[in-house]
């Protein structure tokens, strides 16, 4: 008897790990994680966060949320868990105001230390968030911890004090904050309405102990007084460097979204230099309470990946954030105020949190989605047949051979999905330009973005055949002109009608 439970045991876990690495390796929701009653003041929701336990041995995997909850009574930071890979969620804890009385009422920031910081262990979760009084007469930065994974929270210490929790820079109060580990120092990010010379500027402070803090140091206060920054979110990305976002006010668009990139988080640079906006290849130039992460298993370089209120886009870069490599794709998860972005297990699906938009009279709702950003063991190159050394490559979007070596290797990767118009067929993503697919527009080939047309999914879809010049390699059949083939002439990718022995050849691709 005692053998079969062991054996119904092992099962058992075993379904369970199975079922949360299949919960990751596909695209979920959009579904709800909380909606507020009636009887709560409104929005209700607002500024969701989350993160994925890395550090906490057997719990490792396991995914916490949180988010402001408008209540009439005393606020506090609800604590939300998933054990399935952020599919489904469930209520695990309060985070209270333990010594204050006013309550957690705005921006919490949810994070795990990565390692010890003074007598805090790796593991340790950490919250920090702005502690408010009902009448909103003063702002103050509490950090609270929890060594049991989420069940219980004591507090740490406070960060800083401001003025009156408004914003329109006569009171002085202080927001949003961030936590990162680097350097063996905690350091906390926050916006600072303090200094008489600036609107707003974003400093940070760094801590040994999480107890004790030094001065602030500015990472952000613009030249002109009146502008706003604001926000500040940072990821590390896999070259080692570290990327900022934040919203600038008084940019155009209003509260632009900006980044700046450096390889120490403790110093972006002159704080004066307000770094680049971001503009996707086809102009577009989000805006409002950005988010940043980082994805290490789309491709050589990962993805950044970028969240604004503006829309309900993401914002993508895999040229570790050169400015002219933006692009776009779009997300089931509607567009809200300060969303969130949390890497899956599988390290190419992102979870995207939504707590609803800022100033809405009405009761928001926690919404949340995955999408999938591609796949790194899918990427391919192609290999002329008839001219070999030569790859299948887009240059300024136009698609074409050229021989190795490339001026930019990666624009000759191709991430080889299902076809966007008949999955049994294949489509093909550009690595440097996710969002952006192979198509063929008067016969010609070029990358370009998706825009969900039944048109582009059929222009970008293909079929993948034995070789017409050697069966051992491949050829691409058009989708939508099924006598036609993806060639090369003179340099340039075409589908033509293939019946000579060099044309043939000229439609023949070595994968590798």
């Amino acid at each position: 008897m005692s053998k079969r439970i062991k054996i119904s045991s092992i099962t058992v876990f075993a379904i369970v790990i199975f079922l949360m690495m299949m919960s990751s390796a596909s695209a979920f929701g959009p579904s709800t994680l909380y909606t507020s009653p009636s009887t709560d003041p409104s929005p209700g929701t607002l500024y969701p966060r989350a993160l994925t336990l890395k550090y906490s041995g057997s719990y490792n995997g396991r995914m916490l949320a949180t988010f402001e909850h408008y209540v009439s009574g005393t606020p506090s930071f609800p604590i939300y868990q998933s054990t399935d890979g952020g599919v489904t969620w469930s209520h695990l804890s309060e985070v209270t105001d333990q010594v204050n009385g006013w309550g957690l009422r705005y921006q919490p920031f949810l994070y795990e230390l990565p390692q010890a910081i003074g007598n805090m262990p790796a593991g340790t979760l950490l919250i920090a968030g702005n502690s408010i009084p009902s009448n909103l007469a003063t702002t103050k930065l509490d950090m609270y911890k929890s060594t049991d994974h989420g069940v219980t929270w004591t507090f740490v210490s406070t960060q800083a004090t401001g003025g009156k929790a408004d914003p329109s820079g006569a009171y002085d109060p202080v927001w949003e904050p961030f936590l990162l580990v680097a350097n063996n120092k905690l350091i906390y990010y926050y916006s600072d309405e303090r200094d008489p010379l600036h609107n707003q500027k974003l400093v940070h402070i760094t801590s040994t102990d999480g107890i004790n803090w030094s001065s602030a140091v500015e990472d952000i206060a613009l030249a002109d007084s009146t502008k706003r920054p604001g926000m500040t979110t940072v990821a590390k990305l896999g070259n080692g460097s570290y990327i900022m976002t934040y919203e600038y006010g008084g940019a155009s668009p209003g509260f632009a979204v900006y980044y700046k990139i450096s390889t120490n988080p403790e110093n972006f640079g002159a704080a004066t230099d307000p770094g680049t906006q971001l503009i996707t290849q086809d102009g577009v130039k989000p805006s409002s309470s950005p988010y940043v992460t980082w994805l290490s298993g789309t491709g050589p370089n990962g993805t950044i990946a970028v969240r604004a209120n503006s829309s309900s886009e993401l914002y993508l870069n895999t040229e570790n954030g050169a400015s002219n490599t933006w692009t776009r794709v779009s997300t089931a998860v509607a567009g809200g105020y300060s969303p969130a972005l949390v890497p899956l297990a599988d390290n190419h699906n992102v979870l995207i949190l939504n707590g609803g938009p800022l100033g809405s009279t009405n009761h928001n709702s926690v919404t949340y989605g995955s999408i999938d950003l591609g796949d790194a063991a899918l990427l391919h190159q192609w290999e002329s047949f008839s001219v070999p050394g030569s790859y299948m490559r887009h240059y300024n979007f136009a698609g074409r051979i050229d021989p190795t070596p490339l001026s930019n290797v990666d624009d000759s990767k191709f991430r080889m999905v299902p076809g966007l118009a008949n999955s049994s067929g294949v489509s093909f993503e550009s690595l440097n330009f996710p969002g952006y697919y192979l198509r063929h527009y008067n016969y010609v080939l070029q990358v370009a973005r998706n825009d969900g047309s039944a048109a582009f999914k059929s222009d970008a879809t293909f079929t993948k055949v034995a070789g017409l010049g050697d069966a051992t390699k491949v050829s691409f059949q058009s989708y939508n002109y099924p006598t036609r083939y993806i060639r090369t002439l003179s340099s340039i990718l075409r589908i033509d009608p293939i019946s000579t022995t060099q044309e043939k050849k000229d439609a023949t691709w070595i994968q590798h």
